[in-house]
């Protein structure tokens, strides 16, 4: 087959280049009419793609059509994955699968080059939102790719198992079966010392870090438990007219006492914009909240986390800032469901907070991370949300 490509610009990650569509139609043909190639992939359970050198898309079973809300083959074919689910790293227009700075922390790309390489089979776990499928669904997948020989040239069969439910359930693990019950047995601990204690001024200090302690467990619960309704769409709004200076007082009292904040501050700007504006507050809180803890978390001792707000173009902005940094290869995932850099098995914090932010107060969520001012995350919301 004429080795036929289109040059494309520079790549940070894989090749850039693409077959042509005369190719690409030759290679769908070739593989449509084997009767027997079809019965294979249809009868795989996942989503089955197959790509050509060039990582387009030349065959799909049914599955993937479903899970984009197409109904003909034709209509996926020269695609690639990411450019057919949406992928929200490819946000300037131009921009290829794979060749993003993004792309170097992809499943399914290093799947594929791997499984190129090696001419053995690769798996690799994928964290992949989608800007447009279900609201900016955000999917985890096991991507195996194994190479798959038709006629004098080798493609590569992509078998994307979606194993969303079982992320989700192991961060829920990790946080209920481990900080929970930590939490739970410090409380329980600090009751008992309670009994031993002759000192009305001792008790009464134990009796106060005791409800701070229940706060905190309570906390995690309700956090929990708003993210579960708001990925099930069946989180109530209660909107009302809210003062932007207030929540962030409400935000950095909640959090001044809060165990996560020891040895450190957090500072409300001065110079902050008051506005009246309409919203839900205590979802825009959990969302301040989660933000401002994540900021807290990734400080050293001694730390100020500073926080303001400002109104630009009818729009309420809050901004937290820490003087931390985040590493590149986190900045492309930071939004991930399941993604963390507190460790495996966490990854809730701030996935909440776009999933809150966009879909219920039907704002935007970005960040900025630099060496000389820290990483800054803006929460954009509209000034009235009964208009948006």
């Amino acid at each position: 087959m004429k080795d036929e490509t289109l040059k494309l610009p520079d790549t940070f990650h894989a090749p850039a280049e693409k077959a042509s569509e005369e190719i690409v139609n030759v290679e769908f043909q070739q593989l449509s009419s084997d009767l027997y190639f079809q019965m294979f992939t249809e009868a795989m359970p996942d989503v089955a793609i197959v790509v050509n050198p060039q990582r387009q898309v030349v065959y799909a079973n049914k599955s993937l059509l479903g899970l984009i809300g197409e109904t003909a083959i034709d209509s996926v074919i020269g695609f690639r994955t990411g450019e057919l689910l949406n992928c929200v790293n490819l946000k300037d227009v131009g921009e290829e699968c794979g060749t993003t700075i993004a792309c170097r922390y992809c499943g399914v790309v290093n799947s594929i080059l791997e499984t190129q390489k090696t001419g053995k089979s690769s798996v690799h776990e994928c964290r992949i939102t989608s800007t447009e499928i279900n609201e900016g669904q955000s999917f985890d997948v096991e991507v195996k790719a194994s190479p798959i020989p038709v006629g004098n040239q080798v493609f590569i069969i992509l078998s994307i198992k979606d194993i969303s439910d079982k992320k989700r359930r192991q961060v829920l693990e990790k946080l209920f079966f481990h900080d929970i019950l930590n939490t739970a047995a410090g409380l329980n601990g600090i009751l008992s010392v309670i009994e031993d204690q002759k000192s009305e001024e001792e008790t009464k200090a134990i009796i106060n870090f005791a409800k701070k302690t229940g706060c905190e467990l309570v906390d995690e619960i309700v956090a929990q438990q708003v993210l579960i309704s708001a990925e099930n769409s069946d989180l109530e709004l209660n909107v009302v007219r809210c003062n932007s200076l207030q929540i962030l007082q409400d935000v950095s009292a909640y959090l001044s006492y809060h165990e996560v904040a020891n040895e450190k501050k957090i500072f409300i700007d001065p110079f902050s914009h008051m506005s009246q504006f309409e919203s839900d507050p205590l979802i825009l809180k959990r969302v301040l909240i989660n933000t401002v803890k994540n900021a807290l978390e990734a400080s050293e001792e001694g730390a100020v986390i500073r926080m303001g707000t400002k109104i630009v173009n009818r729009h309420v902005i809050f901004w937290i800032n820490n003087p931390g940094v985040i590493p590149e290869h986190a900045q492309s995932q930071i939004f991930q469901r399941s993604f963390s850099t507190k460790g495996t098995n966490r990854g809730i914090g701030t996935y909440s907070i776009k999933l809150l932010t966009t879909r219920y107060l039907k704002g935007s969520v970005s960040f900025k991370s630099e060496s000389d001012e820290g990483t800054t995350f803006f929460i954009n919301i509209p000034h009235s949300l009964r208009e948006s």
